[in-house]
């Protein structure tokens, strides 16, 4: 009889592409094994046509959340109780937490398995849900969410991550290229403007010059969400080169067709960075309260860029100097020089 397992890992874009080779490993060593994925709403779409996830449960963690902060209590037990009525009646032979939260650590405590999986070193006093822990062979965020499946006697792990764009995704990005005529030779830029923390945001001027460096060479399309609207008619308006802006103008996926477009993608820590990286797309990411050795796209075709100050990689969501110096002290020319450089690695 094929195993079936329960993979939880409800939100954050990046951490949910992050976990991906949890599921390509799985498949790998169990090939008949049935893998259900728990995922809220938003992030659900990232997981829509995996080869290797055979069933896809959503749950919002932010809404249920949102309910608790709010003290909507009746709307939070309803959405308790749809969550349990969806594990009723299901058995798993394991249930990977790959989240970490005490929330996570609750929704693993009412499935029926006898196998409850988790990460060593969690907060949220999430271990004591747990039956078994596993221990990250590197500090990179990969192997901390591999590690789960040490505990299941699976060491073979694969670490390149999975996403799948469909093709009416593709389709919408074709048709953005055509709508400004780039041709099939030009070389494209994607640049994300925004992320989620303010202390990872890059200074929007250095957006502007780093687009009117690269205008010469390079077509430029701008990505990201609704709250980045503003930002993006500032960079189309100051920049003084030909500029594509499709900020909050695309879905999550139609996104990821543009960015399967590009040539090298610019980005601060956030989803579309890795979302570049799970599609084999180039990147030049800019790190400054997040290290990049742990965070970071894995690849000769990625590139870095971080400050050295003592408070760097402080993982902190306001910064206590009152600014984020540590994203200031990368220049647009350091960018640029290693959009070129990758560019000349590729090539070679």
């Amino acid at each position: 009889m094929s195993k079936e397992i329960l993979i939880i890992r409800l939100s954050s874009i990046g951490d949910v592409i992050h976990c991906t080779p949890v599921a390509s490993s799985l498949k790998a060593a169990w090939p008949d094994c049935k893998i259900t994925w728990m995922v809220g709403g938003v992030s659900a779409d990232l997981l829509q046509g995996n080869p290797y996830i055979d069933e896809i449960m959503i749950w919002s963690r932010e809404k249920f959340e949102d309910y608790l902060r709010n003290l909507k209590f009746r709307e939070a037990l309803g959405m308790w109780r749809d969550l349990k009525n969806q594990l009723k009646g299901r058995r798993f032979d394991a249930v990977l937490d790959i989240h970490g939260l005490f929330l996570t650590g609750m929704i693993a405590k009412q499935v029926n398995t006898k196998k409850r999986i988790g990460m060593k070193g969690t907060k949220e006093l999430n271990s004591l849900f747990m039956t078994e822990t596993g221990e990250a062979r590197s500090k990179h965020i990969t192997d901390k969410y591999l590690a789960v499946l040490s505990c299941l006697g699976i060491e073979a792990v694969n670490h390149k991550m999975s996403l799948v764009v469909p093709e009416g995704a593709r389709n919408f990005a074709k048709k953005v290229l055509q709508q400004y005529a780039v041709l099939p030779d030009e070389k494209i830029v994607v640049l994300i403007l925004g992320t989620t923390w303010i202390t990872k945001n890059w200074p929007i001027a250095f957006f502007t010059e780093t687009a009117k460096l690269l205008g010469k060479d390079f077509r430029i399309i701008l990505c990201g969400g609704k709250a980045e609207v503003q930002l993006g008619k500032e960079v189309e308006t100051k920049a003084g080169v030909p500029v594509i802006n499709t900020i909050g103008q695309t879905s999550l996926l139609e996104m990821a067709g543009i960015i399967e477009q590009a040539s090298v993608v610019v980005s601060g820590d956030t989803g579309p960075l890795h979302i570049a990286g799970a599609l084999g797309v180039p990147t030049v990411g800019m790190f400054g309260p997040t290290d990049p050795a742990t965070y970071g796209p894995q690849g000769e075709q990625h590139e870095v860029l971080s400050s050295t100050l003592s408070c760097s990689y402080c993982h902190k969501k306001r910064c206590s100097k009152g600014g984020g110096i540590c994203m200031e002290r990368i220049s647009p020319e350091m960018v640029v020089q290693k959009v070129y450089e990758i560019l000349k690695k590729v090539r070679a």
